[in-house]
């Protein structure tokens, strides 16, 4: 059963703890005995978690990209102003843009804005980290129901499976872009003991008047993480990314799904 307090919904302490040593297992599975790892941080809930569970084992450094002035740029700055560090801001210029599209899209064999735009900033850290593991957040959303659209979904459940089933076979891609670059990338919420527990989990412990991921949420607090109350941005937003997108669609006076394409077409003609 969930009690609400405030702006969100504290669970009996039990599933946030056990969710917790679980995750800390998978991360400390996951970093074995690597000396330093890459976080690709947002800011947000998820990326915050894996982060602070990676530096209680080892040299962290996290690295954020987005476009300058939007809300991840915006967040950082203030970030860093406030004290933090070891934190790398990857800019997204035009150009990083145009060069990264055609990459992302080889990678997914998609040229659906919404994924090259989603996926552009891990690539482009997989590209730039000098670390040779990289850490993501990613699976935290389909397993705990980060998205709005669960919240009104006749079945969130179903609806969440059917994502964590897409992310899976998106994550082997990348894995697979990874292994191309030298890089290993590590996916904490998707280790096999970590799915089962939030499978097992009630739904209202995920989603409800309190809002998304609420379980997430009190392992956040219990990690002493004020990213428990950040709202939720999707990356490909938050980063700019998107928005840039768009910007440069309308520029050439073509909707995005036709930028993109066109975008990936003269990239192959070219090689």
């Amino acid at each position: 059963m969930a009690f609400s307090s405030g702006t969100f919904v504290i669970l009996p302490v039990m599933e946030p703890k056990k969710l917790l040593e679980r995750l800390r297992g998978s991360v400390r599975d996951i970093i074995a005995d690597s000396k330093e790892v890459a976080v690709a941080w947002s800011g947000g809930l998820d990326s915050s978690v894996v982060e602070a569970l990676a530096r209680e084992t080892t040299e962290v450094t996290c690295y954020i990209c987005a476009v300058r002035g939007a809300h991840d740029w915006n967040l950082i700055q203030d970030l860093k102003r406030a004290g933090r560090k070891d934190t790398e801001v990857l800019e997204i210029s035009h150009a990083e843009i145009l060069r990264l599209i055609p990459r992302v899209a080889d990678i997914l064999d998609s040229v659906k804005p919404v994924e090259i735009a989603y996926t552009i900033p891990i690539i482009h850290v997989l590209g730039e980290a000098k670390e040779r593991l990289i850490l993501a957040g990613s699976g935290a959303d389909e397993l705990f129901g980060g998205y709005a659209k669960y919240a009104s979904a006749d079945d969130p459940r179903e609806a969440m499976r059917g994502d964590l089933d897409k992310m899976l076979k998106e994550a082997e891609k990348l894995h697979k872009a990874a292994r191309s670059m030298d890089k290993r990338l590590g996916f904490p919420f998707v280790a096999e003991d970590v799915v089962e527990l939030a499978s097992a989990l009630p739904t209202r412990d995920m989603l409800g008047p309190g809002g998304r991921k609420l379980v997430l949420r009190e392992v956040a607090v219990l990690l002493g993480l004020d990213a428990h109350d950040r709202p939720k941005k999707a990356a490909q937003y938050s980063s700019g990314i998107m928005r840039e997108m768009e910007r440069l669609a309308r520029k050439e006076g073509m909707s995005m799904s036709e930028w993109t394409k066109k975008t990936v077409r003269a990239k192959r003609a070219t090689d």
